[in-house]
């Protein structure tokens, strides 16, 4: 078995077969990487994006890395870097949100800021178990088969929940408004 050093050498070559073998060598390790970082945000496309993502640049930069790194220390940061910008920028959009919010009545102007202060009250006037169906749906971006499977409960019940859920928040923010 080759040393990260000879690989790296073949790498600088451009050699086609050393990629390929730090990719069967390390795949697994830096998919874990992204998925630990990314955390229920991550989606299977999204790990493998950034998995091909940090090859990539491993492929693009073999000529200026050190000639003792640690390939595998290499990958770790870049797919961790790739996955800590995914993540603040997952984390940032809103879909549940902009639906509602374009959905309110426009007769009392509301800033954003406001309106996603009163989605959010809303959520958390919730009970516990549709409000964390709801933050796993639409801010982790989790399917309703892994919300079935990690709460143990049904998927039909889980889409019973989630609409009727998105009917009471519709209600929560329309009374919310006409007080305001």
């Amino acid at each position: 078995m080759q040393g990260d050093y000879e690989i790296l050498v073949r790498l600088r070559n451009r050699e086609q077969a050393a990629l390929e073998m730090v990719v069967r060598r390390y795949a697994g390790y830096v998919a874990a990487v992204i998925q630990k970082t990314l955390g229920p945000l991550g989606r299977a496309q999204d790990v493998e994006e950034l998995s091909s993502d940090a090859f990539v640049a491993l492929w693009e930069n073999a000529e200026k890395l050190r000639d003792n790194s640690d390939l595998k220390y290499w990958l770790a940061v870049v797919a961790r870097n790739a996955a800590l910008k995914l993540r603040k920028k997952l984390r940032y959009e809103a879909p549940l949100e902009e639906n509602l919010i374009y959905d309110m009545p426009e007769e009392i102007p509301l800033e954003k800021e406001e309106k996603c202060a009163l989605v959010r009250q809303a959520i958390d006037g919730m009970e516990s178990v549709d409000r964390e169906i709801f933050l796993r749906h639409y801010f982790w971006r989790q399917t309703v088969t892994q919300i079935s499977g990690e709460m143990g409960k049904n998927q039909s019940a889980i889409k019973s929940r989630l609409a009727r859920g998105r009917e009471k928040l519709r209600k929560i923010l329309v009374r919310e408004d006409l007080t305001l």
